[in-house]
């Protein structure tokens, strides 16, 4: 059975629908790993069944960890493939080889009645005809939509950052006082677990990641920009599309919710973009003429 450029957008919205879910239970068992850390500084050394337990809680944490992960990278993955097909073959129309085909249906996670339950037609807004045009065209909604969730999700990491921050440091001057009790000292060993968290999660990473990534992104519009003056060169076309590949794998997925939460003023941005861009093409063709 082949594969069309429809049932790629299924698939890959099917994909990141559940990395993105995968995402969100990651965060959490960080979290949760985080806690024996904490509990433990309070709990007597005498309390020694009550630490082993606490010993294998954490564990298990980080076993259900490693396995979410492995979940998270394989689904990802597998969603790239799918929008890297969707845009190719949208774009250009060429069909797949049954090879290729047979490949993508290997890397694929979710069946293909959950993939046929998201396909969407109109997933790309675009009118241009199949050809460079079209993929570039393609491209630039995809690129636009990716550097604002990227920009929106270095906002959510950074806020996180601060939260963090801010309670580190309130819980440091309300420990001042007490430092030379025992209590002080728990305070203390309670911020480190927490801290142990935060560097576990790589907050701070994600927050600089998606902040180059939305970069990225963007100089590739420009880019698209200018080679819709030139008529797209098919060269100019496919190099974007493979430095823009490179840019939104390379970058960590967005924060779950954050598209749904945007989505309707980012379809509103791009047909406004499409209006004006359309104007813009007409006057300067007209001008040239």
């Amino acid at each position: 059975m082949t594969l069309t450029s429809e049932n790629l957008v299924g698939y890959l919205r099917a994909e990141f629908d559940k990395s993105g879910r995968i995402r969100v239970r990651l965060f959490f068992v960080q979290l949760l790993a985080a806690v024996p850390a904490a509990v433990s500084v309070v709990i007597p050394d005498h309390e020694k069944v009550v630490l082993y337990l606490l010993a294998i809680a954490a564990a298990v944490l980080l076993v259900a960890w490693w396995t979410l992960n492995e979940f998270y990278v394989t689904a990802r993955s597998a969603a790239q493939a799918a929008r890297r097909g969707a845009l190719l073959l949208g774009g250009l129309d060429q069909p797949l080889s049954p090879s290729e085909i047979q490949s993508l249906r290997e890397r694929f996670t979710v069946t293909s009645e959950r993939a046929r339950e998201c396909e969407n037609p109109d997933y790309y807004a675009t009118k241009e005809t199949h050809g460079p045009a079209r993929l570039a065209e393609m491209i630039e909604e995809s690129a636009l939509f990716s550097e604002f969730l990227q920009r929106k999700s270095a906002h959510v990491m950074l806020g996180i950052v601060l939260f963090f921050g801010a309670l580190f440091l309130i819980i440091a001057l309300v420990s001042i006082p007490t430092m030379e009790r025992d209590t002080g000292m728990v305070i203390a060993r309670v911020l480190l677990a927490l801290m142990v968290f935060v560097l576990s999660a790589d907050v701070l990473g994600a927050w600089r990641l998606h902040r180059a990534a939305a970069e990225e992104i963007k100089q590739i519009r420009n880019r698209l920009m200018v080679a819709d003056r030139a008529g797209y060169p098919m060269p100019d076309v496919l190099l974007a599309f493979a430095d823009y590949n490179s840019a939104v794998e390379g970058c960590p997925e967005s924060v779950p919710l954050v598209y749904g939460s945007y989505q309707k003023e980012l379809e509103q941005r791009w047909a406004k973009y499409q209006n004006d861009r359309a104007a813009a093409r007409a006057q300067w063709r007209g001008a040239a003429q």
